[in-house]
């Protein structure tokens, strides 16, 4: 249950950093125009909040649309960033479900979950894009790392 906790603390941080990124869309546009089955091979899909600054970007390997309202990748990653576009956090699946309507990220293979302060594994997610919030399922382990002394 800490594991949870802790999970939902930093994921809840890192879509904190600019309360409009929950108010960007989930949705992939140019899917629309694809054919179920389509395959497409180094996928890239940044966020960007209102004032048009990247926040986060999903990168996959493989992406597979399976319908309208659903692609399956493989190799995904999700990257945050600071306001000055520095890395803050980084989300890296084996393979994942995105769920367009829903705005969620679903998967059951192994998760590895990093920041500056923080590494965490998991053997299942279910992470919500539009709410930058998730729930990372165990067995697993957190590590927390102390921030450095002040000066």
């Amino acid at each position: 249950m800490l594991r949870l906790a802790i999970f939902l603390a930093f994921v809840s941080r890192a879509a904190a950093g600019d309360p409009t990124v929950a108010a960007t869309s989930a949705k992939i546009p140019a899917i629309s125009l694809l054919p179920n089955g389509s395959q497409l091979k180094g996928v890239m899909l940044p966020r960007y909040n209102e004032k048009r600054e990247q926040v986060g970007v999903l990168k996959a390997e493989l992406v597979t649309l399976v319908n309208a309202g659903q692609v399956d990748g493989t190799q995904v990653s999700i990257e945050f960033f600071n306001p000055d576009q520095s890395p803050r956090a980084r989300i890296d699946l084996v393979k994942a479900t995105i769920y367009q309507e829903k705005g969620l990220v679903v998967t059951t293979d192994p998760v590895e979950i990093k920041s500056d302060r923080m590494t965490a594994h998991g053997s299942a997610l279910h992470y919500s894009i539009t709410s930058g919030k998730g729930i990372l399922s165990g067995p697993g382990t957190t590590v927390l790392k102390l921030p450095p002394p002040k000066p």
